[in-house]
């Protein structure tokens, strides 16, 4: 068989057209009117412009006589049923014995589709030959150059730090574009030579589909090195959690499956584009597709009775090994769209799967050990999540393809079937869309969360960065809690939407039904205002010891109406913020605590007013308590002149909750370096004489010096 390279391409299309204006034809044909006489077909309408005059209306009226009555309506066919399950099976075994009849044709097949390959006397067997050592060579050599081209890329993978994930990911992404910069370089020098020269139509098409099965190979390769890397020299190169036997394993087993891939299709597209006829097509299909299936089964079992990684259950080994059995018998037998959708629903979990320990591996520290960095831990889960999604929404187009639907049609039909899908769409669409805002937004209050917590505890608590920070922590959590309400109410409303329910009505309902609940319950709309308010103003943050009417407490988390205060001695007290009033802050910026001391009335002031400075310098250079003091210990003066003796007043500045500490150890110093200076502080002194009244006054006189039963502590 002869074929001429400028008339080829003109014979398909032409064929083509040929194929689509019959079946139009035969489309448009009644077939009621086709059984009848020739007299009752339906008319042809011709429509022709006239000039609106007498000559054109004249030449209307003879054509179109007066008496003729008008053309009846042709009648619509109706649409055939759909076949039944019965009449699928009969099929699926007429397809199955007609594969089974070919099988002793086939060699008379394959010696007509050989012949196609006969080509006219114009044809330079050399300058082919030529061309092709050129084609091959030229894409080799562009890899080469492409290689060169980026030998700095390839500096910077062999020497680039991957202590952050910042790091990791910039490492990757460079071995990644040197895999591309290769392939791509490989593309355009086979492209190059294959421009340079003429070729017979058939031998350009057999090209090109060999230069599409090649670079196949040439992505599972660079796939195989970049995420698998059997031979990386540092762990932090392999993607996946594997040991290096393990990924050569995984490895030569994915270059195997992608090249039987490549190899199988450029066969079949080879032998259809060579003119073979399609049951040759359907048997050259069904045996790769056995040779293929065969090799999956054999990689899992050999994968299964492996002891250099994880075990694999038998379960899944059977699972695979069935979904693989099956996918063969559905495309043997014809049905197209069942096989591609066994296939997605096979390969999706498995993808979720790599790629989330693709991830995981990166968000690892170089020694292997998890990132404990709440920021990244959750911008991961994003991601995952968002891919995750991604992934779903991507496997439902494919089957969604596969079975032939058109997304525009199903959305302007309007059956109950139709409806149902739409319907089922959406409310998938909103759930994953509604899901990852949630992920997100979640996310960004937990990282800002998480740096507030990292700085207190760090001891950054001073400035008004860290003034900022804490104030977020103590609004955040609240922001997070109205937001979850927020867009889970938006995705209902959205669902119900999808389902066909009105939500107008509903919106409407329920701000009646707000503003009767407001009118209601005044005392909870009171204390949500009031908090908020609070909040605004910056009354108190989490942590913060706090003093409000009748309760005081430190801050340890808030609601919508109300906050939570623990007491110094323990008990937790809810307090509703309507009932909180002016707020007393006992955590803020420094506390200035006051000591009173009274000292007898012979002592030397001057003497006792170095000895407190003193004590105030060394309290200062204590390493436990130094830092928490901002002014030292110092007497401000006397305060009084008491019955008997002199009262001194001292203070010292510190940071909030810190002073009770101080305080202690003032006290401890002040009474010790006191009795070593000779410094007696005052004590009441009562003299008796002789006599019943003497003996009131001595009675007297030891009710006073006797202690109180209730002495509050310094923290009251």
């Amino acid at each position: 068989m002869r074929i001429n390279d400028a008339r080829h391409p003109l014979r398909r299309v032409s064929t083509f057209l040929a194929v689509v204006f019959s079946a139009l034809l035969l489309a448009s044909i009644n077939p009621t009117s086709a059984a009848e006489s020739s007299a009752s077909s339906a008319p042809i309408r011709v429509i022709v412009e006239v000039p609106n005059d007498d000559s054109g209306r004249a030449l209307v009226n003879r054509i179109v006589p007066g008496n003729q009555e008008p053309a009846q309506p042709v009648a619509v066919a109706e649409e055939a049923a759909p076949p039944s399950i019965a009449t699928l099976l009969q099929d699926l075994r007429q397809r199955l014995f007609t594969l089974l009849d070919a099988i002793p044709t086939l060699p008379r097949q394959i010696r007509s589709a050989i012949q196609v390959f006969q080509t006219d006397n114009r044809i330079d067997p050399l300058g082919l030959i030529l061309a092709v050592i050129l084609f091959v060579a030229g894409g080799f050599l562009a890899q080469r150059l492409a290689w060169w081209s980026g030998r700095g890329l390839l500096h910077f993978v062999l020497t680039a730090p991957a202590d952050s994930v910042r790091q990791r990911i910039k490492l990757h992404a460079a071995r990644l574009s040197m895999g591309l910069l290769a392939l791509v370089g490989y593309l355009i020098g086979s492209l190059g030579a294959f421009i340079l020269f003429p070729w017979p139509a058939v031998f350009r098409d057999v090209a090109l589909i060999l230069l599409s099965a090649a670079l196949m190979v040439r992505l599972g390769v660079l796939v195989g090195r970049v995420v698998i890397a059997p031979g990386a020299r540092l762990p932090h190169m392999r993607l996946l959690t594997l040991v290096t036997s393990l990924a050569w394993f995984w490895y030569y087993w994915l270059l195997g499956i992608v090249a039987m891939l490549a190899a199988g299709w450029a066969t079949i597209e080879v032998i259809g584009t060579i003119g073979a006829s399609p049951i040759l097509i359907d048997l050259f299909t069904a045996a790769w597709f056995s040779v293929v299936s065969i090799a999956l089964i054999v990689m899992i079992w050999l994968r299964h009775f492996r002891s250099d990684g994880p075990p694999v259950s038998r379960l899944v080994c059977v699972g695979f090994s069935a979904s693989i059995v099956l996918s063969w018998l559905l495309w043997v037998s014809g049905l197209r769209g069942a096989f591609w959708t066994v296939i997605v629903i096979t390969l999706l979990p498995l993808t979720v799967s790599v790629a989330h320990d693709i991830i995981r591996r990166i968000i690892q520290s170089g020694e292997g050990q998890a990132v404990e960095d709440p920021a990244i831990v959750g911008w991961s889960v994003v991601i995952m999540q968002t891919l995750r999604n991604g992934l779903i929404v991507v496997a439902a187009l494919l089957i969604a393809r596969s079975w032939n639907v058109n997304l525009s049609d199903l959305a302007a039909a309007e059956t109950v079937t139709t409806r149902l899908i739409r319907a089922g769409i959406r409310i998938v669409i909103v759930l994953l869309v509604t899901d990852v805002i949630w992920k997100l937004v979640s996310t960004l209050i937990d990282t800002q969360m998480a740096v507030a917590s990292r700085n207190a505890q760090a001891g950054h608590q001073d400035g008004p960065d860290a003034r900022r920070r804490q104030r977020l922590n103590t609004l955040l959590p609240i922001l997070r809690n109205v937001l979850f309400l927020a867009i889970g109410a938006v995705g209902f409303l959205m669902i119900l939407d999808a389902i066909g329910i009105q939500i107008g009505p509903l919106l409407a309902g329920a701000g009646v039904v707000g503003i009767a609940v407001g009118f209601g319950a005044q005392t909870l709309v009171k204390d949500i205002i009031s908090g908020v308010f609070y909040l605004f103003d910056d009354a108190f943050r989490i942590g913060e010891y706090i003093q409000a009417a009748k309760y005081k407490g430190t801050v340890e988390g808030f609601s919508l109406r109300s906050i939570r205060l623990r007491h110094h001695r323990g008990p937790v007290t809810i307090v509703p913020f309507g009932e909180l009033g002016a707020v007393q802050n006992l955590s803020r910026d420094w506390v200035i605590d006051i000591i009173t001391l009274t000292v007898n009335y012979d002592s030397d002031l001057e003497e006792v007013r170095k000895t407190i400075k003193r004590i105030g310098v060394e309290l200062l250079e204590d390493p436990e308590l130094g830092h928490n003091i901002i002014e030292p210990l110092k007497m401000q003066g006397i305060e009084q002149m008491a019955d008997y003796g002199v009262q001194i007043r001292l203070k010292f500045m510190a940071k909030p909750g810190e002073q009770f500490g101080v305080r202690r150890k003032a006290l401890a110093m002040l009474k010790k370096t006191f009795a070593e200076k000779g410094i007696q502080f005052a004590t009441p002194t009562v003299h008796v004489s002789g006599g019943s009244a003497d003996a009131a006054l001595s009675a007297a006189a030891l009710e006073l010096q006797r202690p109180s039963k209730d002495v509050p502590t310094l923290q009251e």
